[in-house]
Parts: structure tokens; C-alpha cells; sequence
């Protein structure tokens, strides 16, 4: 059975803007994309989170508006299998996400949004899909 270890992680991109002019309550629509790659010789991966949170609007111009991007490399020993990497799916979403939050959480409080909080995805591996480069 194969183990996972997570070495690191990098914020790769984070941004934020507060325009909006009262304090209450907005609507907020939340997007989100969690990835996981494997090295060739599947003794490495690299997960790769992003979420944004922005208000609800038509227009372009969005009066609250933050998003972040953070990589993880997770060290993979032992035989690996379809299974293990639905696991790892999962397990690297649950390492990754609370940084992810941390940072964001500590912005979105610089920037008078105190209580703001990012949601944390449901993941089962049950919903995971494994692809294969090709020639694989």
C-alpha cells in the first residue's frame, strides 16, 4: 500500500479586492477547482487548489472579489494504484485546503472582512477520476 507524505506548498497567486461600501450582508457565488499530477515514476505529486469567491452581479465589476491559488508536493512511497490516487485525491485536497484558508482568512480580516471564511469542498473518492497520460 502505498503512503503519502506532503513536503510543501506555495502560494502561487492570491488576490483581493473589498469595494463594497457598508457593512451587511452580500450574496456571494464560490468557484473552485482542485487538481491532482503525478511524476512519471509516481513517486511525486504536485496538487494544485483554486478558489475564488466573488459577489453575486451581472457586471464585470465585482465589489468583493478574493481568490487563491496554492500548490502542494506530496512525496508518494510504496506500489501506486488507481485506488490509492482516489484516496490521494482527497487526502492532498485535506492538507492543502487548511493553508488555503489560513491565508485567506488573514486578507480577507486586513481588509475588514473579519468573519469571512472559504468553504471547504465535499470530496469522497468516490467522485475522484483518475486519468492517464497517454501512452500510459
Amino acid at each position: 500500500m502505498a503512503e503519502l507524505n506532503m513536503l510543501s506548498y506555495k502560494l502561487q497567486d492570491l488576490q483581493f479586492f473589498n469595494k463594497l461600501e457598508t457593512a451587511g450582508q452580500i450574496q456571494l457565488e464560490n468557484n473552485f477547482s482542485f487538481s491532482v499530477n503525478y511524476n512519471q515514476d509516481n513517486t511525486r505529486c504536485m496538487a494544485k487548489l483554486y478558489q475564488c469567491v466573488k459577489d453575486k452581479t451581472d457586471s464585470p465589476d465585482h465589489r468583493f472579489f478574493v481568490s487563491a491559488e496554492i500548490i502542494g508536493i506530496f512525496e508518494v512511497s510504496g506500489p501506486l494504484t488507481d485506488e490509492d490516487k482516489r484516496d490521494f485525491h482527497v487526502m492532498c485536497y485535506q492538507q492543502l485546503f487548511p493553508y488555503a484558508e489560513m491565508l485567506v482568512k488573514q486578507v480577507c480580516a486586513a481588509g475588514g472582512m473579519p468573519s469571512f471564511l472559504l468553504l471547504r469542498q465535499k470530496m469522497t473518492r468516490d467522485n475522484v477520476v483518475v486519468n492517464h497520460p497517454a501512452g500510459e
